[in-house]
């Protein structure tokens, strides 16, 4: 079995933790309340400090369960030693791309919220989570077979056009989810919301999954 890549893990982890690091940071310089509207001088204040931090554990949360999604699901020896370097490239190339995306994402929000300035928090959360998801919904769709990135199941691992197919539901499936989570951010509590997306991840998980087997038992009459 290869062994990790332990720098690019170093890296991808130092990605991970990078906003959490900068909350920290400034934690005591942040607002306790903000205001709630515009313009600030006629704003009611209200104490959104409470809301700020389950939103960014929230943000946290899906950022590490991504990395232990793409770092111990393929972690097998049969898999690394029939996998190509250009999957392997692939496979870390994407993980930069979601962990970068997310950093600086949650950095920017942090920032946002230290300057005291009314925003919708909830809004544009849900609206780049839902933007990832969308984003990676039109990946899979073109996503061509390999052990390392994708919906990788006994059965698509088996068939191309299994495979294919898989990619094709996932992906609608996950444009579907990105587009309805950026829509709900405008109507949706920050509570209700984290829920709604906590759901929709396993939605997301399970049914390329099913499809995948149900497609395999078609193919065998």
């Amino acid at each position: 079995m290869k062994q990790p890549d332990y720098l690019k893990e170093f890296f991808l982890l130092a990605l991970l933790l990078l906003p959490m690091a900068y909350l920290a940071i400034i934690w005591n310089q942040l607002p306790v309340t903000v205001p709630a509207g515009n313009p600030p001088d006629t704003a009611d204040y209200v104490d959104r400090r409470n809301d700020f931090l389950l939103l960014m554990i929230f943000l946290f949360v899906t950022n590490g369960l991504l990395y232990a999604l793409f770092r111990y699901l393929p972690n097998t020896g049969e898999v690394q030693e029939d996998s190509s370097k250009a999957d392997v490239r692939e496979y870390f190339r994407i993980r930069f791309i979601i962990h970068i995306y997310l950093a600086v994402f949650s950095c920017i929000i942090i920032f946002m919220f230290s300057q005291a300035k009314p925003f919708a928090m909830e809004r544009w959360a849900f609206a780049g989570v839902g933007a990832l998801i969308t984003g990676i919904g039109f990946y899979l769709r073109k996503l061509a077979p390999n052990h390392y990135v994708g919906v990788r199941t006994p059965w698509t691992l088996q068939s191309s056009e299994i495979w294919t197919e898989t990619h094709h539901m996932a992906g609608t499936l996950w444009i579907c989810a990105g587009l309805a989570i950026i829509i709900s951010g405008f109507f949706l509590s920050l509570l209700t919301g984290v829920f709604l997306i906590f759901f929709a991840a396993l939605v997301l998980a399970a049914l390329p999954y099913i499809y995948s087997f149900r497609l395999y038992n078609k193919d065998k009459g």
